[in-house]
């Protein structure tokens, strides 16, 4: 069974590189998922039909923190992601995954003061909403120093 390959099927294979990326490569995505670096390698593979499993994606896009593949899929189909609760801290202190969040941290403050802003106003509760969004930023920051701390002492990341 061949699957014809058009500008979807090449999103998402893109999306499952970048998050292949950002969970720190190929061999530690595999460790991660418990697959072999072989298959891994044919995921990501711009030309191999092999995709992520739904509960390997699923496990990738907890580490890193962001839903990379999730987020294409939901667009192939004509919807948008929103964060419904706090961005989760890096598991294991892994410098990639703290920078993902602070990155992610980023984007729905961003998202959250252009919403703000759409009336031309900014009221009160346009102002908590944007608090929180920084709030969150900050905890990411915080997170991804002691996970920069932890190196820089000489520890493992």
């Amino acid at each position: 069974m061949s699957r014809a390959k058009d500008t979807d099927f090449y999103r998402l294979k893109a999306a499952m590189s970048d998050l292949m990326a950002r969970c720190g490569g190929l061999a530690r995505s595999a460790a991660l998922v418990g697959l072999s670096t072989a298959m891994m390698g044919k995921v990501n593979d711009r030309e191999d039909v092999a995709f992520l499993s739904i509960d390997a994606k699923l496990r990738l896009e907890r580490e890193c923190g962001a839903p990379l593949v999730t987020a294409v899929e939901a667009d192939l189909i004509g919807c948008r992601l929103e964060r419904n609760g706090p961005m989760p801290t890096a598991p294991d202190g892994c410098a990639l995954s703290a920078h993902a969040a602070v990155m992610q941290e980023v984007g729905d403050l961003c998202s959250a003061f252009a919403h703000a802003q759409r009336d031309g106003r900014y009221s009160r509760t346009d102002a908590a909403t944007v608090g929180r969004e920084l709030a969150e930023l900050r905890r990411a920051i915080e997170s991804f120093e002691r996970v920069h701390a932890a190196v820089m002492a000489g520890g493992a990341a």
